[in-house]
């Protein structure tokens, strides 16, 4: 089943920023959306973490399905697969992506944002 996570920041206050972090499962016509304060890439983690989160909680709906992610974050993506350095700030969220699989078998891979319908309905700052 393909979901798909994004964040857009709202507000910024020098490097933490008031985000808005989604995650939809389009088959299922589930759209999640909430505020969030970090930088950048902790918003685009803690949106990734929401939806392992919402997998795991509801194995009924994920229930003897293949799940697919997929995000406009290049970043989170490649450093979750190990084809990226992760700086030792994000680590902490990237081991908690990587241990979820062990609970949550998914595989996430990379979509442009204009391909990503997390981001539908999400307005710039």
């Amino acid at each position: 089943m393909e979901c798909y996570f994004t964040s857009q920041a709202i507000e910024s206050e020098s490097t933490k920023h008031n985000a808005v972090i989604s995650f939809t499962v389009p088959e299922m016509n589930i759209v999640f959306r909430a505020q969030f304060k970090g930088d950048e890439k902790e918003c685009e983690y803690a949106a990734l973490l929401s939806l392992l989160e919402f997998i795991e909680i509801n194995p009924q709906i994920f229930k003897n399905k293949a799940v697919e992610i997929f995000s406009d974050s290049f970043e989170v993506v490649h450093q979750v697969n190990n084809e990226m350095y992760c700086n030792a700030d994000l680590e902490p969220y990237r081991k908690m992506a990587v241990l979820f699989r062990k609970k949550v078998p998914y595989v996430l891979r990379f979509v442009p944002a204009s391909d990503n319908p997390a981001q539908n309905g999400l307005h710039s700052a």
